[in-house]
């Protein structure tokens, strides 16, 4: 997992919107479990935020852009089953929640999700 951990970071300070990229939290055992929590400044007002909780069989994730408040967030957590894309889903600036593009593999996600912050900011 540190080799994911260093493609997501390669990954983020290689994107032209992201500044500023650190590492807030990060947490490995011998047995597979991994924590890590990264923070980005964006170009402009925005940051976001990258969240992994991955043990083997088990991962959730939740991406968000925000200022002071959160704008735009993707997550995995089991809340909205009815989402055809359940357990991933997108909770936009409104509040709305509907489904989403991501698969739950960190790389290809945040990519899609750097993507789609072009493209609405």
């Amino acid at each position: 997992m540190t080799a994911l951990r260093d493609n997501l970071l390669a990954l983020l300070r290689g994107h032209r919107l992201v500044g500023h990229v650190r590492v807030i939290y990060y947490d490995e055992t011998p047995a597979g479990k991994v924590e890590l929590k990264i923070r980005c400044r964006l170009a402009g007002k925005y940051q976001f935020q990258v969240w992994l909780h991955h043990e083997p069989g088990f991962q959730d994730y939740a991406y968000q852009l925000y200022t002071r408040q959160p704008l735009l967030r993707w997550d995995n957590a089991p809340h909205y089953p009815a989402i055809v894309t359940a357990p991933h889903h997108f909770h936009n600036e409104n509040g709305q929640v509907s489904s989403s593009p991501l698969s739950g593999r960190p790389l290809e996600d945040v990519k899609k999700v750097l993507e789609i912050i072009e493209k609405w900011a």
